[in-house]
């Protein structure tokens, strides 16, 4: 009985470790296994669409091991056709569904409504700053920042600041103890209050229809510009309650603004036109 117990466990043992066997064979062998995918051969921008680039071949089928293989691999090009990059891609990578987007989730990002190589940054301006509501999306301003020289180092009410801030540097009458100064000529406004490319429209009265010129309450001050990235650090370092827009007109070519410290003679008092009916021209920047 001991000797036909033994050898019924051995029988058993071999058999478990010839199905133990077969079953790392055939897992090496589904993994050994070459299956069809998408590859982009090479360097896709994101934002490219998956029909050009399969048309130009930087999109096509290849095989790769089963192991290789990612979870939600493309299997097919008709899977992504009519679709966009999601993200960069270099070259070599086995595509999958989630590094493309329809058109639609690619239109609706406010990033496409930024150009390359710029950010955009907003402010909150009151009223009298960004001229009561008139300015829209799409419009361009330049924008003034207000100078507090009365604060500066060294600076007190009955003596002149130095640096930028010399009021009185040459002598005239002092202008202001806040005098302008142009921070940024020609600046494209790509949104007012939280909507990117459209002018926002404010909850009109029942008898009445909405307009393009207004805007709803709370958030009617609110400006998004199209700034580079230095510029946009460079506003966002200057107190709002400081920032003035002025509306360009069409054609307005940006010209050097002084920075107006004194006024030994005021415009009114020497006799000059401020009427743009009567000057010589009304697209330069000055």
């Amino acid at each position: 009985m001991t000797l036909v117990g033994a050898v019924v466990v051995a029988a058993l043992a071999g058999l478990l470790l010839l199905r133990y066997v077969q079953g790392v064979e055939r897992r090496a062998a589904a993994a050994d296994t070459l299956v069809e995918v998408a590859v982009a051969t090479g360097p896709l921008p994101a934002g490219v669409a998956a029909d050009a680039a399969i048309g130009a071949g930087r999109i096509a089928m290849a095989e790769r091991p089963q192991q290789e293989v990612p979870q939600g691999a493309v299997r097919r090009l008709a899977d992504i056709q009519g679709q966009r990059a999601a993200l960069e891609l270099s070259g070599g990578e086995i595509l999958t569904t989630a590094m493309f987007e329809t058109d639609s989730v690619a239109e609706s990002s406010n990033t496409n409504e930024i150009t390359p190589g710029y950010v955009a940054v907003s402010v909150q301006l009151d009223e009298a700053a960004s001229l009561g509501g008139l300015i829209e999306v799409g419009d361009k301003v330049n924008v003034f920042a207000m100078v507090d020289c009365a604060g500066a180092a060294g600076g007190t009410s009955s003596t002149a600041p130095v640096g930028p801030c010399q009021i009185n540097a040459s002598g005239g009458t002092p202008l202001s103890q806040r005098p302008a100064r142009a921070l940024f000529q020609s600046v494209k406004v790509i949104a007012v209050g939280d909507r990117f490319g459209q002018p926002v429209a404010a909850e009109a009265p029942s008898d009445a229809e909405p307009t393009e010129t207004t805007v709803p309450a709370g958030n009617e001050r609110l400006f998004t510009f199209e700034l580079q990235p230095a510029e946009a650090a460079l506003l966002l370092s200057i107190p709002p309650g400081n920032l003035y827009l002025t509306l360009n007109p069409t054609g307005y070519q940006p010209a050097p603004i002084p920075f107006v410290t004194d006024i030994p003679s005021l415009p009114g008092e020497a006799g000059t036109s401020s009427d743009s009916d009567l000057a010589t021209t009304g697209t330069g920047g000055q």
